[in-house]
């Protein structure tokens, strides 16, 4: 979180006056210093400790074994635009390099035809989820199956790489390439 936060906090505003080689006023005068100039947003404090503690001895022996067991809990809510029920198949990338495809029968849309709501729980740390990795189920915006969001070429990109057409061929085919070579 300390890095997440160091790495929101480097504006571009302050990164071109450190480089112009602009001083900041607290800088030029350290009396304007004050408690949060010196305070450590992520340190835990004792308020912080008796807070969980307390938390901590609410839960009870199922939760506590849970909670000790250090498994990452994934929640995912599904939406279905279509109104056609389809199995929701999932591809979860881990921060390891492996990759795990999980399948979760239509029977899951039972109770809600239009919502549903899954809790994942994965004993490895989540990079990357994807639904319907190999485009097996009729869904016909596809832009919004990843997380986090991946890049998808548009139409016109696309249509702009100038491929060649399916079935067509890129060269000439064996008979031609003899008949070159015999001229």
């Amino acid at each position: 979180a300390r890095k997440e936060y160091e790495n929101a906090s480097n504006e571009i505003g302050k990164k071109r006056n450190r480089e112009a080689g602009l001083n900041f006023a607290i800088e030029a005068d350290t009396t304007l210093n004050d408690f949060y100039n010196k305070w450590d947003r992520f340190a835990v404090t004792p308020a912080s400790k008796e807070t969980f503690n307390t938390y901590y001895a609410g839960l009870s022996a199922a939760e506590k074994k849970i909670y000790d067991s250090k498994t990452n809990f994934y929640q995912i809510d599904f939406t279905n635009k279509g109104g056609l029920v389809s199995p929701i198949i999932l591809e979860w990338t881990y921060t390891d390099g492996t990759k795990e495809v999980e399948r979760i029968p239509a029977y899951i849309w039972r109770k809600d035809e239009n919502h549903v709501t899954k809790v994942f729980a994965k004993s490895k740390q989540m990079a990357s989820v994807k639904l319907d990795p190999y485009l097996e189920t009729a869904d016909i915006d596809v832009s919004n199956n990843s997380f986090p969001r991946s890049y998808e070429p548009t139409k016109f990109e696309l249509f702009k790489q100038q491929q060649t057409i399916r079935g067509a061929s890129s060269g000439g085919n064996p008979m031609q390439d003899a008949k070159k070579n015999q001229k």
